[in-house]
């Protein structure tokens, strides 16, 4: 049979395949003569294929020719028994289908439905009964005492035949465990079923109330394949006694539902028909003083997940908590149902959680909730995780990521982000740039969502760019754009905008500065902001605590700033040591101390003891041996 199935498919390929016909059949009249002149002058061993009816090589094709009876090369020959195979599979399938149906109706006594449906639910227990006798379906050997047919009609019928004789003798001689079948058709995972049968039972109907409460959940309206869902949550339904499951599922519809939000809910949530309804669906009542109808909220159920009701109560407390009014909480889970349903209220909570971490508010979670994007909480979270991590890998501390959270959550959340990677690469930039882009307009990340198109930037100059930066900081500060104090500050500045008010800043708040103080101490020596906020840190210190002076002194000559660290400690230390001998005045301007050349210093303040020298050059020393010496 299997050679017949063959030719058939082949012939049929062929029957449609290009270039099955003559190719001097599609030559049009007008060119039939040079066609037939081009075939005559090559032989017949050439590359041109006789004009016979098979598949045909181009003219002067480099492809080998097959031999005269092979018209299929092995992956097409291979792909028809597959075929094959498969329908002869589909076959003895449908024959042991219905073998099990009549044993299951007809010897067992099921009623037809159930029978129907068992047997063709149930396909890897067909599969193990196939299996116990896959000797018999071979076939017959000629000269055997079985007749052998060349029909391929009557062939597949005998098979059926042998199918359904086999599987026959099986169950005559091996009784089937009904409830293995039963089980998988009613949509437990084969896997699943052994846990769940029973040990001292065979036969379906040996356990009538499992009958019994089955066929009432069927004629109820729910659909046989969800009951499974219903025998491993609460298999106690399935032992009720008689009239009990009808009251449970009738105590349902007086709660207010439906009996299709019945059904809905039944199969989301079997433990319901096992549990006080009233005590497991306390939240209706939240529902009741929220202004929504309890059979509203089963529209919204599925029955692939399921609902742990009693934490669903939660949802509402905290809104109320938060400060929203009844009839505001109504209006936002209307909105937002998946508040209520998606991981019973866990989802809200991650996200909650999320934005604690963050150091959000009652406040900030308000706000948050009250213009909360149309997407759903799932999704919200998810997108607010990955746009957390896009911040993080474009090199945005977490500090200022926590801050990006606060201010711009509803735009992380509210669609998913392309990869850091893909949106430098579109934009043509770096992440320092992508990176100060999104800070000054995080609106701009709507447009690096995925599925969105993203064109290149414009390239600038980063010269300029960072001489604009300079400007703009200055006349924030105070300065007059043109003034001399403005050209003279961006002749001097050598850092980046955001560094320079970053220094700015250290001076105002850890200092103690007036503002205006340190605006003039920019306009009288603008290079004190070119110096990294620790080595300020270090020199101001030494000024304020170990030289006696005060921060009057220094902005009175910022410049001070300027020097370093070992020379202003050494003609500090030089100065007290001179003065404590009396041989200087106290309270000389740091000008005259630190402006003046090494040659005047050593002349003038130095030399003024004998024993000067000797001591400048230890305390030369000992600044050295202090700055090379490494941190603790």
């Amino acid at each position: 049979m299997n050679n017949h199935l063959r030719a058939a498919l082949s012939a049929a390929r062929l029957r449609w395949a290009p270039g099955a016909l003559d190719k001097s059949s599609r030559v049009p009249p007008c060119c039939a003569a040079s066609w037939r002149h081009v075939q005559g002058s090559f032989p017949a061993s050439g590359r041109v294929a006789p004009s016979d009816h098979r598949i045909q090589r181009r003219l002067y094709s480099a492809a080998p020719l097959h031999s005269e009876g092979e018209t299929l090369v092995d992956e097409e020959e291979d792909e028809v028994d597959r075929k094959i195979r498969q329908m002869e599979r589909r076959r003895e399938v449908r024959a042991a289908q219905k073998t099990f149906m009549e044993y299951l109706h007809v010897t067992r006594g099921m009623c037809f439905s159930d029978a129907e449906h068992i047997s063709k639910r149930s396909p890897v227990y067909l599969s193990k009964l196939l299996e116990e006798v896959k000797d018999a379906l071979k076939e017959p050997p000629e000269g055997g005492t079985e007749l052998v047919f060349r029909s391929k009609v009557k062939k597949r019928d005998m098979k059926d035949e042998r199918v359904s004789k086999a599987l026959v003798r099986l169950f005559q001689f091996n009784p089937v465990n009904e409830f293995e079948p039963f089980l998988e058709s009613i949509g437990l995972r084969p896997s699943e079923c052994s846990a769940f049968l029973p040990r001292d039972l065979m036969f379906l109907t040996d356990d009538e109330m499992l009958l019994g409460n089955f066929r009432l959940l069927c004629n109820y309206g729910i659909a046989r394949r969800k009951i499974g869902r219903i025998y491993r949550d609460a298999m106690e339904v399935f032992s009720f006694g008689h009239g009990v499951l009808a009251s449970k599922l009738k105590a349902l519809e007086e709660l207010g539902f439906s009996r299709t939000s019945v059904i809905k809910l039944v199969i989301a949530t079997p433990v319901v028909l096992v549990r006080d309804p009233n005590v497991e669906l306390k939240i209706l009542e939240w529902l009741d003083d929220i202004g929504i109808q309890r059979d509203w909220i089963s529209q919204f159920l599925s029955a692939r997940k399921s609902y742990d009701w009693r934490k669903m109560v939660r949802v509402p407390q905290f809104f109320v908590n938060l400060g929203f009014t009844k009839e505001a909480v109504g209006k936002l889970v209307r909105q937002n149902p998946d508040f209520l349903l998606d991981g019973s209220g866990k989802m809200l909570f991650t996200v909650v959680l999320m934005m604690l971490k963050a150091g959000c508010g009652k406040k900030e979670l308000y706000d948050l909730f009250m213009d909360f994007p149309n997407v759903s909480v799932e999704d919200f979270t998810s997108n607010l995780r990955r746009g957390m991590l896009f911040l993080a890998e474009i090199g945005i501390s977490h500090e200022d990521v926590n801050k990006f959270v606060l201010s711009h959550g509803l735009i992380l959340g509210s669609a998913p982000l392309k990869m850091p990677n893909s949106i430098v690469t579109n934009l043509n930039v770096g992440k320092r740039r992508l990176r100060k882009i999104i800070l000054e307009d995080p609106k701009l990340l709507m447009s690096y969502t995925l599925g969105s198109k993203v064109s290149q930037l414009p390239k600038i100059d980063p010269f300029e760019a960072s001489f604009n930066e300079r400007k703009k900081f200055l006349k924030s500060i105070g300065f007059v754009e043109g003034s001399e104090d403005m050209k003279k500050a961006l002749k001097t500045f050598r850092g980046k905008g955001d560094e320079l008010q970053d220094r700015y800043e250290f001076l105002v708040n850890n200092t103690g500065l007036d503002p205006k103080d340190v605006v003039n101490m920019i306009k009288l020596a603008p290079q004190v902001l070119n110096q990294k906020i620790d080595v300020l840190e270090s020199k101001i210190s030494f000024l304020i605590n170990h030289s006696g002076y005060t921060l009057s002194d220094m902005v009175a000559f910022p410049a001070c700033l300027s020097f370093t660290v070992e020379r202003t400690k050494v003609r500090i230390f030089m100065y007290n040591w001179l003065l404590e001998r009396g041989l200087v005045t106290s309270r000389l301007a740091l000008s005259t101390i630190l402006a003046c050349s090494d040659k005047y210093f050593m002349s003038y303040f130095v030399k003024k003891h004998p024993m000067g020298p000797e001591v400048w050059e230890n305390y030369k020393r000992e600044v050295a041996k202090a700055k090379n010496m490494p941190c603790s």
